[in-house]
């Protein structure tokens, strides 16, 4: 019966003190990330982005490092007629520990262009409905600016979606 009871000690004991000997990055960790590329509405480039400075535990240990690549999605929306602007949503999706553990992350930013709806309008319905009656409403083509973002854009509020346990020494 002693057997029964020492081993089940130890069964429960043994995966503790595995989770132990890793770092805790707990869930909500601020995490700063920098675009490092410059984006436009209208163009499809690539877009790159890194961790802006090291993540660090209480006892001062580094969990994501300074200059660690950050997977980000970006979505485009260019400029059209009618005064419409253009428009980027950059959402930041995970980024590596130092273990090589991917790390999930929720945080965004969007940049919008200037919009020339009123001028769109204004000229298009005005001058179509008065004094050029046809040619008025070609200004309703009038397109709004294109959104950039601009290289090294800080997005301050990124978080960790989740708790981890990283292990230093792999």
């Amino acid at each position: 019966m002693a057997k029964k009871i020492l081993s089940l000690i130890l069964c429960t004991c043994i995966p503790l003190l595995h989770i132990q000997a890793g770092d805790i990055l707990p869930r909500g960790t601020a995490v700063p990330v920098r675009i490092i590329s410059a984006l436009n509405s209208k163009h499809g480039q690539t877009a790159q982005a890194v961790v802006e400075y090291d993540i660090r535990n209480e006892e001062n240990k580094i969990l994501i490092q300074k200059g660690t690549p950050v997977d980000i999605q970006v979505k485009r929306e260019k400029a059209r007629g009618v005064g419409r602007e253009g428009y980027i949503h950059v959402q930041c999706m995970s980024t590596k520990a130092i273990d090589g553990q991917t790390i999930l992350l929720q945080g965004e930013w969007e940049e919008y262009g200037v919009s020339k709806d009123g001028l769109a309008l204004g000229l298009g319905v005005g001058l179509g409905l008065t004094f050029l009656p046809f040619v008025g409403l070609a200004f309703l083509a009038i397109k709004g600016e294109e959104a950039t973002i601009s290289p090294n854009t800080r997005i301050p509020l990124v978080f960790t979606t989740e708790t981890y346990t990283i292990q230093h020494g792999k």
